[in-house]
């Protein structure tokens, strides 16, 4: 009787193994490391990826501007045109006109994605054709430090606004979701916000995009406007 009762044991603890581990409709997963390549889906919602794609040329990113606080109509388009990514890349913007026009699109060469530490936001008003600074993404080595440390020190706005001028500490706030139509689905993926609710970006070493910010200052003193990302191609980038 003894021996019955251990065997049924024995078998349903088996059961409840093979249930948890494999089975279909499991109840347990095994947890995904933030930045591992996968694709997860939030109950009811849109999925999350964590996959990271990096900065490769063809690769376009469509903002709405925001002048102070408030949205406009008006959208800002930054395509990669070269990518030797995190040595240096090459890309074009443009602002496309109220009437669906498009003027001639303006370059700029990055060269501080490995190690930069000014983040430049300052677009439409004599462009440097080169520059060290990062904008619109950080560099690899200041996202490092916020994904180690949750700090970034002696971090630059580079703004003309006193506070951008000075090095300071660009800290970690909170976690977040991001939501956005990444290489054509809406999807969320992780990012931080950061520099007291200046910034959200997207947790990608290969692309430490600055999904959201907002500068402080009047715009119409510093030169400088704020973006919101709403969509990202990526090419070859296959959800």
């Amino acid at each position: 009787m003894k021996k019955r009762i251990l065997l049924a044991l024995l078998c349903l603890a088996v059961m409840c193994v093979l249930f948890v581990e494999g089975g279909e409709g499991a109840w347990v997963k095994a947890a995904v490391p933030t930045g591992a390549s996968t694709v997860g889906q939030v109950p009811g919602d849109y999925d999350v990826v964590r996959t990271e794609y990096r900065i490769r040329a063809g690769m376009h990113v469509s903002f709405r501007r925001f002048i102070g606080k408030a949205s406009t109509s008006s959208k800002w388009q930054v395509t990669v045109q070269s990518a030797q990514y995190p040595k240096d890349i090459e890309i074009s913007w443009v602002w496309p006109r109220s009437d669906g026009t498009t003027p001639v699109p303006t370059l700029r060469k990055l060269t501080g994605l490995e190690r930069g530490r000014t983040f430049g936001p300052l677009y439409g008003g004599n462009d440097p054709e080169q520059t060290d600074w990062t904008a619109p993404w950080l560099s690899r080595e200041v996202l490092r430090e916020l994904r180690t440390g949750k700090v970034a020190y002696n971090f630059k706005m580079g703004t003309f606004s006193v506070t951008g001028i000075f090095a300071g500490d660009l800290r970690v706030e909170g976690e977040t979701l991001y939501p956005i139509e990444l290489n054509g689905r809406q999807v969320y993926i992780p990012a931080y916000k950061c520099g007291r609710g200046q910034m959200v970006v997207w947790n990608n070493i290969e692309n430490p995009l600055v999904l959201e910010y907002k500068p402080f200052g009047i715009p119409l003193v510093t030169g400088v406007f704020g973006w919101k990302a709403e969509s990202i191609s990526i090419g070859g980038g296959q959800l």
